[in-house]
């Protein structure tokens, strides 16, 4: 009888590994609830034995010495193990193939046939093509999107003299003299349509226009209606919209004390403190209170999180706003231990409002 050598859909180490990306959702999948430390543990109850008090079940939600992401331990067990042991641990699943099969629903990964290696090779090759082809589909559209989005960008004016300029300056109340340029980020249309989402009615405001970059590419254009006067937003719902893939860009409203661009600092070695917010508003505030720092707009809290740390940054400073429902903090508790993870020994603070 000749034994015919086969293989599982994923590789286990590709499992493992999407599970690591995954550690926030699996967690909440597994009901196991926790504020990271700051050697980025949580410690929630042992769901498996009488557990009245946290402190000795712990798991790793970020690399730390002689643990990955998903590892565990119970103190007051003894027992320990890796993401895939956890899994099998709270739902009580006995076998290790079970919890290969549980972990292939909860990443939405389709079970397929367990085949033979040449098969599996067959069925990576042409998967790994139909990738590239689709990246590059995908890539060359979002290219001919943004060269759109920042022609349109490009012919509006600045917003000096502007209804947008005195929205800030008298609405908000934030002194743009006291930065070292104007927010070149932001432009000004006089005259933008909004439409409504619910209704459908289309009304014309004035609008500030605010390029999203990542990278050296503008990838998503910010708008803020404004009313004609500029000293408050539109009456419009929302006064705010993003178009654009916004995902890891930035409104990029100061750049300190060097005006140089983030990729011609990294270049020249030159790094300084990094505020980033949630809106433009208060991001500007924290710009003008220390304009010798670099302050980016996220466009959105769950946008902060979405963030890598960048090289011409030498401490970042995230900016909370004054929104303390318990979804927010929690959101919010997200996006630091995000930054937290990335920092590595660097400096990170939180400015509250």
């Amino acid at each position: 009888m000749t034994f015919t050598p086969r293989e599982l859909p994923y590789p286990w180490d590709e499992v493992k590994a999407r599970l690591q990306r995954e550690i926030w959702p699996l967690l909440d999948k597994l009901r196991l609830k926790g504020k990271p430390d700051p050697a980025g543990r949580i410690w929630p109850l042992n769901p498996r034995r009488v557990d009245k008090n946290p402190g000795s079940f712990n798991i790793a939600t970020k690399p730390l010495r002689g643990m990955a992401v998903g590892s565990w331990k119970d103190f007051a067990s003894d027992q320990q193990g890796d993401i895939f042991d956890l899994i099998g641990f709270v739902e009580g699943l006995s076998g290790k193939m079970d919890v290969y099969w549980w972990s292939l629903d909860f990443l939405g990964l389709a079970k397929g046939e367990v085949r033979t290696k040449e098969q599996a090779q067959l069925d990576r090759e042409r998967a790994e093509l139909e990738r590239i082809a689709a990246a590059k589909k995908t890539e060359e559209a979002l290219a001919e999107k943004s060269a759109r989005l920042f022609k349109h960008w490009l012919g509006l004016p600045s917003i000096v003299g502007t209804v947008a300029e005195r929205y800030l300056v008298e609405g908000r109340g934030i002194d743009l003299s006291r930065l070292h340029h104007p927010p070149g980020a932001l432009r000004f249309n006089p005259a933008c349509d909004h439409i409504d989402e619910e209704t459908g009615e289309v009304t014309r405001w004035p609008c500030m226009v605010s390029a999203m970059t990542k990278g050296k590419r503008l990838v998503a254009l910010h708008r803020t209606w404004l009313r004609p006067d500029g000293l408050a937003k539109a009456p419009v719902v929302p006064a705010k919209k993003m178009s654009g893939p916004p995902s890891g860009s930035a409104i990029r409203l100061s750049s300190g004390p060097s005006g140089l661009s983030p990729t011609d600092a990294a270049k020249r070695g030159r790094a300084d403190p990094l505020l980033i917010g949630e809106g433009i508003e208060t991001t500007l505030t924290g710009a003008v209170a220390r304009p010798d720092y670099r302050a980016w707009a996220a466009g959105s809290l769950s946008l902060m999180g979405l963030l890598e740390w960048p090289d011409c940054a030498s401490a970042v400073i995230l900016l909370q706003d004054a929104d303390w429902k318990p979804e927010a903090v929690k959101a919010f508790e997200k996006v630091h231990a995000h930054w937290e993870a990335q920092a590595r020994g660097r400096p990170l603070k939180v400015v509250r409002a």
